[in-house]
C-alpha cells in the first residue's frame, strides 16, 4: 500500500499594511533575511508600491527635502541611491547633476521610481522560498484569530496572517480649528493637501489661504504656481516660521557623551547652543552641528522623562522642525521669488473667528504679539498644517478598528501608537502584541525622529531581523532597540 506523502511545513504568512518607504523596505529586508518559505503580503490601497503618498507626486518641482547622499535605501550601502541615479543617467539626466558628495536634490517621483526598482530586484533575489505578493487594496479592519490575525480588506475577502506590520505612514490632519464640522463639510476646505481632484477646481485668480507655513505649504505653493495660479497666496501659522534651507555641510564631531546624556530639555538645549557657538567660531555652519546630533536624537529623546518630552513639544517643537526638516535650495529660491513678487505672504497669526459660507471661508486672525484682528477671505482654504499625530482623531476604519477593539492604544503623548520592544503594538491593557507591529511615523512617540529615510531604514532592518530570527548588520546606528 502506497504511503500518502506528508505535507511539508506550513508557509509563514506576514502582512504589511502600507507600501510607502517603511512598508517597501520592510518587505525588501524580509526577502533577504527570512530563512524559511514564507508569503509576504504587501498592501497598498493606491497600488503605488514603493512610492506611497510621499513619492507618488507627478510634479517634477516637488523635490526631496534631503540631499541624495542621505537617501540610500540601505544603511550599509550609503552610495546605493547615487549609483542608481548615475546608472540611469540616460533616462533621468542626473549623472552630471549629482556629484560624488551627493549634495543634490532630485524629484520625489524619481525617488519613488528608485524604491519601486529596489522592491522589484529584491522580489527576484529571495534564496529561501520567500515570495512577495502585491495587493492593491486597503486594509480596513484587523482582529485576532487563533494565534494570528485576520485582515479585512476593502476589495476582496479577509486574509489570515501569522503576523502583521502597520506601515501606514502619515494621515492628513483633521480641520485645524473650529468649527471643524462646518469646515469639513465645506467644499471650499481642502483637508488633504495632496488631493489632486480638489486642486483642479482652484481657478487661477481664486483667493487661496494656506493653513501652515512648513514644508507642506512649500509644496502646495509651488504646485499651485506650476498649475498656473496667479493670485497672491496667503499662508499663516502661529509662529509664521518657514523651513530653513539646506546647504553644504562639513562633518562635525559628535559632542554628546552617549553614556551621560542630559535628562532635561533645558540642559540639552544649552549644550546644543554652546556647541553652535563653538562651531561658528571654528568656521562651521549650524547645520553641521545639528547634523552631528542626528545619530543621537532617539537616544536624547529616550532619556527625557515624560514631563520633559511634553515640555519639548510645547516650547521647542516648531523651532526644531524648521531647523531639522529643511527645504531644497531650488524650492527655497522659488519661495523667495514668490515672496519678493508679493505672490506669497506668510504671517504669524492665530484664528479668532472662522465663518464658513457657501462661496467663501472668512478668517478673522490675530497677529502674533498683537491684539488687532484682520480679515482674510478665501475662495479656498488648504490645510497645510502637517500630519495628524493624534490617533484618537483619525477616522480611517483600520485605526478606528484597532482602538475600538483595544488591540492598540495611543502613546502617552498622542504622537502615534504605543509600541514596546521590537516595535510591537501595545494593546489597551498595556500588553505588547506577539503578532502585531508598527513602523515609521506611528512609532513617533517612542522615538521622536522617525520620519526621515536614515531613521526608518534602520528601523526596517531591525524589525526584519527580529521577525526572521537573524542578527542585523552591526553597522553604526543601524540597530534601534526600544
Amino acid at each position: 500500500m502506497r504511503k500518502r506523502p506528508q505535507a511539508g511545513p506550513a508557509r509563514r504568512r506576514i502582512g504589511i499594511v502600507g507600501a510607502g518607504f517603511s512598508g517597501t523596505m520592510l518587505a525588501v529586508h524580509l526577502l533577504h533575511e527570512l530563512r524559511a518559505p514564507a508569503d509576504i503580503f504587501l498592501f497598498d490601497r493606491a497600488g503605488a508600491f514603493g512610492r506611497g503618498l510621499a513619492y507618488s507626486t507627478r510634479n517634477p518641482q516637488h523635490l526631496l527635502n534631503a540631499r541624495v547622499a542621505n537617501m540610500s535605501a540601505f544603511n550599509d550601502d550609503p552610495q546605493h541611491f547615487i549609483r542608481w541615479l548615475w546608472a540611469d543617467d540616460d533616462a533621468l539626466g542626473y549623472s552630471l547633476s549629482v556629484p560624488p558628495t551627493g549634495h543634490a536634490f532630485v524629484s520625489r517621483a524619481t525617488y519613488g521610481a528608485y524604491l519601486a526598482d529596489v522592491l522589484r530586484e529584491a522580489s527576484g533575489e529571495s534564496r529561501h522560498g520567500a515570495a512577495l505578493h502585491r495587493l492593491a487594496s486597503d486594509v480596513v479592519g484587523l482582529r485576532r484569530e487563533g494565534d494570528g490575525l485576520r485582515l479585512d480588506c476593502a476589495d476582496g475577502p479577509a486574509m489570515a496572517v501569522d503576523q502583521a506590520v502597520l506601515c501606514v505612514g502619515n494621515f492628513p490632519r483633521v480641520a485645524p480649528f473650529e468649527p471643524a464640522a462646518l469646515l469639513n463639510a465645506s467644499p471650499r476646505f481642502i483637508a488633504d493637501p495632496w488631493d489632486d481632484t480638489a486642486f483642479a477646481r482652484i481657478g487661477p485668480d481664486d483667493a487661496v489661504v494656506l493653513v501652515g507655513t512648513g514644508l507642506t505649504m512649500v509644496d502646495v505653493a509651488i504646485d499651485l504656481v506650476s498649475r498656473g495660479h496667479r493670485a497672491p497666496l496667503r499662508a499663516f501659522s502661529q509662529r509664521g516660521l518657514t523651513p530653513a534651507v539646506h546647504q553644504q555641510t562639513r562633518t562635525y564631531p559628535v559632542f554628546f557623551d552617549r553614556r551621560r546624556l542630559p535628562a532635561s530639555v533645558l540642559q540639552q538645549l544649552r549644550l546644543v547652543r554652546r556647541e553652535v557657538q563653538r562651531g561658528a567660531a571654528a568656521g562651521y555652519d549650524w547645520r553641521s552641528v545639528l547634523d552631528a546630533i542626528r545619530p543621537l536624537v532617539q537616544d536624547l529623546w529616550r532619556v527625557l522623562p515624560l514631563a520633559e518630552r511634553r515640555r519639548f513639544l510645547r516650547h521647542l517643537r516648531p523651532y526644531w522642525d524648521v531647523h531639522r526638516h529643511r527645504m531644497a535650495p531650488d524650492n527655497a529660491n522659488q519661495l523667495a521669488k514668490l515672496s519678493r513678487a508679493g505672490r506669497l505672504v506668510t504671517t504669524a497669526a492665530r484664528t479668532d473667528t472662522v465663518i464658513v459660507e457657501e462661496e467663501q471661508i472668512i478668517l478673522a486672525l490675530k497677529p502674533r504679539g498683537g491684539s488687532d484682528r484682520f480679515i482674510w477671505r478665501a475662495d479656498w482654504l488648504v490645510n497645510c498644517s502637517g500630519p495628524e499625530c493624534d490617533y484618537r482623531r483619525i477616522d480611517h476604519p483600520l485605526i478606528r478598528c484597532l482602538l475600538d477593539s483595544a488591540l492598540a492604544r495611543p502613546d502617552p503623548l498622542n504622537l502615534g501608537l504605543d509600541v514596546g520592544a521590537d516595535f510591537a503594538v501595545v494593546a489597551a491593557d498595556g500588553q505588547p502584541s506577539p503578532v502585531l507591529y508598527a513602523l515609521g511615523p506611528p512609532t513617533r512617540g517612542a522615538l521622536w525622529e522617525i520620519t526621515a529615510v536614515p531613521d526608518i531604514r534602520a528601523q526596517c532592518a531591525t524589525l526584519a531581523a527580529a521577525l526572521a530570527g537573524t542578527t542585523p548588520n552591526k553597522h553604526e546606528n543601524n540597530v534601534i532597540v526600544l
